[in-house]
């Protein structure tokens, strides 16, 4: 018989279903374990490299997944002839691929940093090749485990791929459990269990004695591998790594959690770092303090300071004190507390009262104990400190502030922070000053001016939506050489505030780059920023007096001519709670002169640049997936072979799947103020309601289209829902418990997911009436443009928002509902 029939004599169907009954807890096992390595190297790439390049895990994991549908599809007899065999000795080689992959990975050299060197990058090139070579072979038997499942129980698809999803979210949630209790280099041992028992619980043809020794002599080999062979360490250019290496460096204290890998340093590099005037010490002040230092992943998240009085006479000299000079005796709220210092700091300014405002639990935690990091500032009775995240506090309370101040680390402190920084946020803000208040918002010029324009350009924004006639007249841009600040007045900026600013800023050598009133020659420049061009061709323009380009760019901003926010070089749209990315400014048609001008571009903006190179390989790969299996089906002559539409089906639920996921992770990050909590259980109910979607499938094998019109009566009107509600509903849940917007998050994704567990189960239980061969084909098409779905869903999120994907993911079901593949009436081949 040709390639495409499935037995060679008839299988008895009660021990059919004994058999696959008999695999469904081995396949919930290997799912889990596959699942959790995949979230356990998400974790060593936060680590090791930087997090925003742990999106390559998704990739490389559905690689496997689909390489593995491709090779079942090529060579089903085989496998179908061997299965025995190989559904036991699977487990036992993921074990052995798990380890020796996590090992290789640890020796691999990778520094996404140089790839913004001409002579370098093709280096880390290679090493992304690498991360691919080592990591495939064990999602590669991942997929062959579960595809080979598929085909050997078509009939039973719909349970078998619920017990697939179910697995993943245990596999997840139980990973995401474990972060509190084991290392994160180490968190394959706790994983290895799993496919030890998954091993156990497979039938085969080994007896019993030798069957007991192999599995534990392969289990007990990966585990000490897992522990002897990992060469796991923080990269040489994260901040953590030179501290941790001075001589004398001391380490205070350590701490795991889901958040991230927590240290405390205490040596002599380790001092308070704030942007101070070049002139403090002419203001009779000394330089900031030593401390100790908090690092989260290896990236330095804040100071801490050490027992004892503070000396905070520096904070006279410091940018973001001058909102304290303007309004003594403020009533604040802080968002954001520095370590604590910032509460301190605030204090000696002589404010009144304060509201701090500290949500990452764990740094939270560091500032709040008066025993190891905390100072006298903690019981004065003018301090209410809450671990509250910005947003929903100030949807929540009545209060109204004489300044709201975001401190400078706050939004390099945690992905959810950046919601702070939203056009929605400052209007809140805006709304909750007291007349003559002052909102005061940080960003960084140290590698590119345009943050800051950015940060004006949604001051504006939020100001024209509240129907303020004339925004620039409430907008105060000042600087030094390495940091900006936007002040929001509630007022119109008044002469004698100007006059307070200009004093302030002329003592200390800041500039001012805008405010009501300022010229292109109003005020002398102490710190230079000349203008920055992307063209080869363009040589900077020569001055005999020093040029503050971030001035020129501001009065075109804030003038009547709209033309220069549409052709400025860069992005400055506004960020929104639909494109939260503050740091996300590139424009896709000056694609060509960024990169040939890579070396001036900051790491932050890099991650979009991969996902353009990740995202051209994702199509290359699935264009293979594609047409290999045809071509070879094509030349075995097949009796039933697939239409477009089945192509099509596939492919679209690959995309619209993972596009909804990411959708929903990101509202979950709006809601519950914390992405690695969001991700984890978005994650989890996804694959979980979807597992009960695909197990509810099997009342329709008989009628799969009436199954689908089920799950599309449940998609798409949550689609409506989503589009309507999901922001305002999200926002006012906000001052709420955690619990509650857990609970809220999961019941709303609930139905979607439930429904979209269908169309998959659906499709495959089609295959099954009219030609199984093509079953694990399927099964590579859907993983092939998973894979192409997210950096895909990356670059439409950032360059167009999250209800562009929203929409996206619409379309394709849409698309899915129209190109179920109809049953054949040629029957099985």
């Amino acid at each position: 018989m040709g390639s495409g029939c499935v037995f060679e004599k008839p299988i008895d169907n009660e021990r059919m279903n004994q058999n696959h009954k008999a695999s469904l807890l081995p396949l919930l096992l290997v799912s889990a374990a596959s699942l959790g390595f995949e979230v356990n190297l998400t974790r060593y790439f936060a680590i090791a490299s930087w997090s925003e390049y742990g999106y390559w895990i998704i990739s490389i994991v559905m690689v496997g997944l689909s390489i593995s549908g491709l090779v079942l599809s090529l060579f089903k007899n085989f496998f179908i002839k061997h299965s025995a065999l190989l559904l036991f000795a699977m487990p036992l080689a993921l074990m052995a691929a798990g380890t020796l992959g996590f090992y290789a990975v640890t020796l691999i050299s990778f520094n996404p940093l140089e790839f913004q060197n001409h002579q370098l990058w093709q280096e880390q090139l290679l090493n992304v090749g690498k991360y691919y070579l080592v990591l495939f072979p064990f999602f590669f038997l991942s997929g062959l485990y579960i595809g080979l499942n598929f085909i050997l129980y078509p009939g039973f698809i719909s349970q078998l791929y619920a017990f697939d999803l179910i697995g993943g979210a245990i596999g997840s949630l139980g990973l995401v459990g474990l972060m509190f209790f084991i290392h994160p280099f180490y968190l394959l041992t706790a994983l290895l269990p799993l496919l030890l028992l998954a091993a156990f619980l497979t039938p085969s043809g080994v007896a019993g004695f030798k069957r007991v020794v192999l599995i534990l002599f392969v289990f007990l080999i990966s585990e000490a591998g897992a522990v002897y062979l990992n060469e796991a360490d923080f990269c040489q250019y994260k901040a953590i790594y030179p501290p941790l290496h001075v001589e004398g460096n001391q380490v205070v204290e350590k701490r795991l959690s889901p958040r991230g890998f927590f240290w405390v340093l205490d040596n002599f590099t380790e001092r308070l770092d704030i942007d101070l005037s070049n002139n403090y010490s002419l203001l009779g002040v000394d330089g900031p303090p030593k401390t100790y230092g908090l690092y989260q992943d290896g990236n330095r998240l804040s100071a801490l300071p050490k027992k004892g009085p503070v000396d905070t006479s520096y904070v006279k000299a410091s940018l973001d004190s001058l909102p304290y000079q303007l309004r003594p005796g403020a009533q604040t709220l802080l968002i954001g507390t520095r370590g604590g210092f910032k509460m301190a700091e605030i204090f000696s300014l002589g404010i009144s009262q304060v509201t701090a405002l500290e949500p990452d639990p764990t740094l939270y935690s560091f500032v709040s104990d008066p025993r190891k990091y905390g100072g006298a500032w903690l019981s004065d009775s003018r301090l209410t400190l809450l671990p509250d995240k910005p947003l929903a506090f100030i949807t929540g309370t009545s209060k109204t502030f004489d300044i709201i101040d975001l401190s400078s680390e706050f939004l390099n402190q945690g992905e959810s922070n950046r919601l702070a920084f939203t056009q929605e946020a400052l209007q809140e803000d805006f709304n909750h000053l007291k007349p003559g208040g002052i909102l005061s918002i940080p960003s960084s010029i140290q590698e590119l001016t345009v943050y800051s324009l950015k940060s004006l350009e949604s001051a504006r924004h939020a100001l024209q939506s509240l129907g303020i006639p004339h925004p620039e007249d409430h907008l105060l841009l000042y600087r030094s050489a390495w940091n900006s600040r936007v002040l929001i007045f509630k007022d119109s900026l008044q002469p004698v505030d100007f006059k307070k600013i200009q004093a302030f800023c002329s003592d200390r050598s800041f500039d001012i780059s805008y405010g009501a009133g300022i010229s292109a020659h109003s005020n002398e420049v102490w710190n230079e920023i000349p203008p920055l061009s992307f063209s080869e061709s363009a040589r900077p323009l020569k001055s005999a007096q020093p040029q503050d380009a971030l001035r020129d760019d501001c009065l075109n901003l804030l003038s009547e001519n709209t033309s220069f926010r549409d052709h400025y070089f860069f992005n400055l749209a506004p960020s929104t709670l639909d494109r939260p990315f503050v740091y996300s400014v590139i424009r896709f048609s000056n694609l060509g002169p960024l990169l040939r001008q890579l070396s001036l571009i900051p790491r932050q903006e890099i991650g979009y640049l991969v996902n353009l190179a990740v995202l051209t390989q994702s199509i290359l790969f699935a264009l293979l997936i594609l047409f290999l299996p045809w071509a070879f089906h094509a030349r075995q002559k097949l009796s039933a072979f697939p239409t477009g539409k089945f192509l099509i089906y596939f492919s679209s639920l690959g995309l619209g799947f993972l596009f909804i996921e990411i959708h929903l992770i990101e509202k979950g990050s709006l809601l519950l103020g914390d992405n690695t909590l969001a991700f984890s259980l978005v994650l989890a109910g996804m694959l979980l309601f979807s597992g009960l979607g695909s197990w509810f499938s099997g009342r329709y094998i008989q009628s799969p289209q009436r199954g689908l019109a089920f799950a599309m009566a449940l998609i798409l009107p949550w689609f409506l829902l989503a589009f309507i509600f999901i922001d305002p509903l999200f926002v006012q849940l906000l001052p709420f418990g955690a619990l509650v917007k857990c609970a809220v998050l999961l019941a709303f994704l609930a139905p979607a997911a439930f429904g979209l567990g269908m169309p998959f189960a659906l499709g495959l239980s089609s295959l099954e009436k009219t030609n199984v061969a093509f079953i694990p084909w399927a099964w590579a098409l859907n993983g092939a443009f998973s894979v192409i779905a997210t950096p895909l869903a990356n670059m439409v999120a950032v360059s167009w928002g999250y209800s562009r994907l929203l929409g996206l993911g619409l379309l394709l079901y849409v698309v899915v509902w129209l190109t179920f593949p109809q049953h054949s009436k040629k029957g099985k081949s």
